[in-house]
């Protein structure tokens, strides 16, 4: 069961990540899965489907950080030269 605190981040990741379910079925233990597949692109830099940190702070870094991969295997795929 979550407190307070813990839903209020809760919501703020979820509302910040909408492309990611995000939950905590273990105290102590933040996941995210991503809602679509990874694709080739995303995968060749790093993309993950499932997240797993033991803070709510850290998981929210690291969807920061595939987040910016994503983007970037797009650009990739769009600015080739």
């Amino acid at each position: 069961m979550l407190i307070p605190r813990e839903r209020r981040q809760l919501a703020a990741l979820e509302h910040t990540y909408p492309g990611w379910e995000i939950d905590q079925d273990v105290p102590g233990q933040w996941r995210a899965v991503r809602r679509g597949p990874v694709t080739r692109a995303e995968a060749d830099v790093g993309v993950e489907r499932v997240i797993v940190r033991a803070l709510p702070e850290a998981l929210a870094s690291t969807l920061a950080i595939q987040v910016e991969r994503a983007h970037r295997s797009r650009a990739r795929r769009t600015f080739t030269p």
